[in-house]
């Protein structure tokens, strides 16, 4: 006999998205917040490290939120920043009760925050392998343990930006390919340790136009970010931070999807000729 499990709302949830300062996040949480969800931003200003795509320890994520909230306030939604660095444990565990404590509880984690460079291992600095596995994949598992217990208690959804670069190598990328690497397996391996209260799943974006692209990506391949599109999707244009958004939604509301890595690339991953 199968048990039916019901189709849930968004409407009333609270979320967390890390990383909502910047275009991916931005879109995922805006989403989030069009299906009836609060919404609480976790970004920083300041980081520790110069290793990423902003190439300054001045990031200015959590003063780029406000924007954010304000937009989600328009669509009536309840939204708040909190400065947290996903690599600090104290700082998370602050995030996690300010939330519960403002919000009523926690409903749904999207760890979303990630950094990027691009240097060949051969090049690399050691802590530039570290200031990008610390944010990529031990900020998923930092944020994700702190959650678990409120979301066990929500039944709720862990959802992971991952990207292509799970599923695939690139050189002068190995340190962030690695990083989505360890994302896909911290989601398979928290499926099945969360089941079956909390579905995980993860979002694997395709080319965005965002900083990494734009000022990070585009500049190493030597050609323009539309020749890129033309080049390598066979769709033809590039992915939008709304279609992860909208990704989003679907999983946080489907009871029966865990454990899966959703790729939104416009057919990149099959363009293999």
């Amino acid at each position: 006999m199968s048990i039916m499990v019901e189709r849930t709302s968004l409407d009333g949830a609270v979320s967390i998205v890390t990383g909502a300062g910047g275009d991916i996040g931005s879109g995922i949480a805006t989403e989030l917040a069009s299906a009836g969800s609060d919404i609480v931003i976790a970004d920083v200003d300041v980081l520790e490290t110069a290793y990423n795509q902003q190439s300054s320890q001045e990031v200015s994520g959590a003063t780029r939120a406000q924007a954010v909230v304000e937009q989600i306030e328009d669509q009536g939604q309840r939204a708040h920043v909190v400065e947290c660095n996903v690599t600090k444990p104290e700082q998370v565990d602050a995030l996690i009760d300010e939330t519960v404590s403002e919000f009523g509880g926690l409903d749904l984690l999207v760890n979303n925050a990630g950094i990027i460079t691009v240097t060949p291992v051969e090049e690399m600095a050691a802590d530039e392998w570290d200031s990008i596995m610390d944010v990529n994949a031990k900020g998923v598992f930092l944020v994700s343990k702190a959650a678990i217990p409120h979301l066990r208690e929500s039944e709720g959804s862990i959802i992971n930006t991952a990207s292509i670069a799970g599923d695939i190598g690139a050189a002068g990328l190995g340190h962030y390919c690695a990083s989505k690497h360890a994302v896909l397996g911290l989601t398979k391996s928290l499926s099945l340790e969360l089941a079956p209260d909390v579905t995980v799943n993860a979002i694997c974006p395709g080319i965005v136009q965002t900083p990494m692209w734009e000022d990070v990506l585009t500049p190493e391949l030597e050609e323009s970010y539309e020749e890129t599109i033309e080049r390598v999707i066979p769709m033809g244009r590039d992915q939008t931070p709304d279609d992860m958004g909208r990704l989003a939604v679907f999983l946080a509301e489907n009871r029966n999807i865990t454990g899966q890595a959703v790729t939104v690339d416009g057919g990149i991953l099959q363009n293999v000729i």
